[in-house]
């Protein structure tokens, strides 16, 4: 990373609310670990939404590809991501709004005082930009929900649960907001109170009618399936830079936490969504994997088929049931149409 010459060391400290918190040591393990690169704070935290069990989100800037690595202290957490200069100053949307409210650490090269200035001054572009991206690909899904519900339902159920998270994505960054998959629920909820926002269509094609606690159990015992396939699967450097963090103890455990302690408080839809969204991200990473290692190009058109059938299938069939991804056409059918609507009104605000 480039150094300012003649310019003075300065370290950034984190505000108050971290100084105070017992998760502290956490972050200062990160910093003791990286003591010469330029580190920041990301991700809920910097929102002031997060809850006990949200590890913190540290962003280091690093000169060489390093997959996403996880810390441990006590019982809290830390996630880092490392991002080279390059990629820092010339971020894609969703990056730079997460970098827009960053709150930095360590800062000796000033680099990142200039990239979370500059961030801030493209926040709602970003946003913007962002909703229309999550905005495209839920129309993507729901075409692919109406060439498979009939033939396939657990493939049209799949990209119907897609839809509608990207969808939700897309609401909460057209609001000048940064979704996060643990407060998704709570966030969307949020938005329904202040602004329209199309919150019963989302909850219904998402299939929160289902949410209980037994039913959460189920999707975070599948998550662990899918994360054992991903902890196990051979990975060249590419792909261990992808999907090297699913090889973390910690990255399950994570999970876990956050799951237990929503429905600890009762959040059981909240615990639903949050394990739906990891559940729909978990099985496209298992699925390229697949694709990579068999030197296939992804079919789309068959994403479950491919995992569940066949001589080179990954999981059960059975393990569709317990993602929730088993319904009858006609409530796939209804749930699509519905937020379909709710897609094709937001994307007349936006």
């Amino acid at each position: 990373m480039s150094k300012r010459p003649g310019a003075k060391s300065r370290a950034v400290s984190p505000p108050f609310r971290w100084e105070a918190d017992p998760n502290t040591l956490t972050i200062l393990t990160v910093l003791k670990t990286y003591p010469s690169n330029e580190v920041a704070i990301v991700g809920c935290h910097t929102a002031q939404m997060s809850r006990n069990s949200c590890e913190y989100d540290l962003l280091v800037v690093s000169r060489d590809q390093t997959p996403p690595k996880y810390v441990r202290s006590g019982e809290s957490y830390a996630k880092i991501v490392f991002r080279s200069e390059k990629e820092l100053r010339n971020p894609g949307p969703e990056l730079c709004a997460s970098l827009a409210v960053a709150t930095v650490l360590r800062d000796t090269s000033l680099l990142l005082a200039g990239v979370v200035a500059s961030s801030r001054r493209r926040f709602k572009d970003s946003c913007v930009k962002a909703a229309e991206s999550h905005l495209a690909a839920a129309l993507k899904a729901l075409g692919r929900v109406d060439e498979e519900v009939i033939n396939d339902p657990p493939e049209a159920a799949f990209w119907l649960n897609s839809a509608a998270i990207d969808l939700a994505k897309s609401e909460v960054f057209s609001s000048l907001q940064i979704p996060s998959p643990s407060h998704l629920f709570a966030q969307m909820k949020g938005l329904s109170k202040r602004r329209s926002v199309s919150f019963k269509e989302w909850t219904e094609a998402s299939g929160f009618n289902l949410a209980s606690r037994s039913s959460c159990d189920n999707r975070l015992e599948t998550l662990g399936v899918l994360y054992d396939v991903l902890r196990t699967t051979a990975m060249d450097f590419r792909m261990t830079l992808k999907f090297g963090s699913y090889r973390a103890e910690e990255a399950m455990a994570i999970v876990r936490g956050k799951a237990d302690e929503l429905l600890a408080s009762l959040e059981t839809v909240e615990c639903y969504s949050f394990l739906g969204n990891e559940l729909v991200k978990t099985l496209l990473d298992v699925y390229a994997m697949r694709c990579h290692a068999l030197r296939k190009e992804p079919d789309y058109s068959n994403l479950t088929g491919d995992l569940t059938f066949g001589p080179d299938r990954l999981i059960s069939a059975g393990l569709l049931t317990g993602m929730g991804l088993v319904r009858t056409p006609d409530l796939v059918r209804a749930g699509a149409d519905s937020l379909r609507s709710a897609v094709e009104a937001l994307a007349a605000k936006i």
